[in-house]
C-alpha cells in the first residue's frame, strides 16, 4: 500500500496512530485537521494510498474531509473513526472503526483495506 494520511485533530492519538502505523512499515503523512490534511494530500499526488480520519474535528469534519479526497481520487479508501453512535448520522459509504479502539484493532482494519486494495 502507499502511505496512509491520518487525521486527527488529537494530538496524542495521531501520534499513537502514526507511530503504530510507521512501526507495521507504512509510510504516514499526518495531520491535526482537514484543510492541513487537504494541503498535504494534493501536495504528494499518488503518493497516499489510504485516508485515516476522526469524524469529528473542528473546521471540517472527517466526513466532509473523506468526500473531498474522493472527488479527487474515487478509489481512494477511508476509514473513519467515530464513537458509535455517530454512525447512524453519516450517510455515507465510508468504512468506520468505533472509538474506543485498540492500536491492534486499527492495525487490522489497515491490513484488510490493504489486501482488498491489492486485491481488486
Amino acid at each position: 500500500m502507499k502511505a496512509v494520511l491520518v487525521v486527527d485533530d488529537e494530538p496524542l492519538m495521531r501520534s499513537m496512530m502514526t507511530h503504530v502505523l510507521q512501526q507495521e512499515g507504512f509510510s504516514v503523512f499526518a495531520a491535526g485537521c482537514g484543510t492541513q490534511a487537504l494541503s498535504l494530500f494534493r501536495s504528494h499526488p499518488g503518493e497516499i494510498g489510504l485516508l485515516i480520519s476522526d469524524v469529528v474535528m473542528p473546521e471540517m469534519d472527517g466526513p466532509s474531509l473523506a468526500a473531498k479526497l474522493k472527488a479527487e481520487r474515487p478509489d481512494l479508501p477511508v476509514l473513519l473513526c467515530e464513537v458509535s453512535n455517530a454512525r447512524e448520522q453519516l450517510n455515507n459509504n465510508f468504512e468506520f472503526l468505533a472509538k474506543p479502539f485498540s492500536m491492534s484493532d486499527l492495525l487490522a482494519r489497515v491490513r484488510n483495506l490493504a489486501q482488498r486494495r491489492a486485491a481488486a
